[in-house]
């Protein structure tokens, strides 16, 4: 995020990020990630979960 953001504006975008993530996510999946706090941390969490394959194993 910019250095220029207040921490009220921070707090707002994280929480806006978050809650369209979660919006997207089915029951189970949120399960794995409903306790992260943070939409990058929640981000990080699906992808260490769900994206583990390589660039090569997906262009087959």
């Amino acid at each position: 995020m910019p250095a220029s953001l207040l921490a009220a504006e921070k707090i707002e975008m994280n929480d806006k990020a978050l809650s369209a993530i979660i919006l997207c996510l089915e029951d189970k999946v949120l399960r794995e990630v409903a306790r992260e706090t943070t939409a990058v941390a929640m981000w990080n969490k699906l992808d260490s979960l769900y994206n583990n394959f390589t660039f090569t194993e997906w262009w087959r």
